[in-house]
């Protein structure tokens, strides 16, 4: 299984709506465009690389590096702000 598949299955939006008056359900499955699987996928490696990146500087210099730290928050601030943009929809 491969991450594209993986993360497609997770960023599917599942709704359940009543359809009458009857003990009826309908279940739609929101599937995201291969483009969106594929940004969230990426930003994904590079946090990844970022945090790898860190690390290797913090055990390699022994400080702590801001601007890698800030390319990491902007990488998470990308992802959660594509997810909560695609769900507010």
């Amino acid at each position: 299984m491969s991450l594209f598949s993986v993360l497609k299955r997770l960023l599917t939006v599942r709704k359940v709506s009543a359809r009458g008056s009857t003990r009826r359900v309908s279940l739609s499955e929101e599937v995201p465009s291969d483009r969106f699987v594929l940004i969230v996928g990426l930003m994904v490696l590079f946090f990844v690389g970022l945090v790898g990146l860190e690390v290797v500087h913090m055990v390699w210099m022994g400080a702590w590096n801001d601007v890698i730290f800030n390319g990491i928050m902007l990488v998470v601030g990308t992802i959660v702000g594509a997810i909560w943009g695609r769900t507010a929809e």
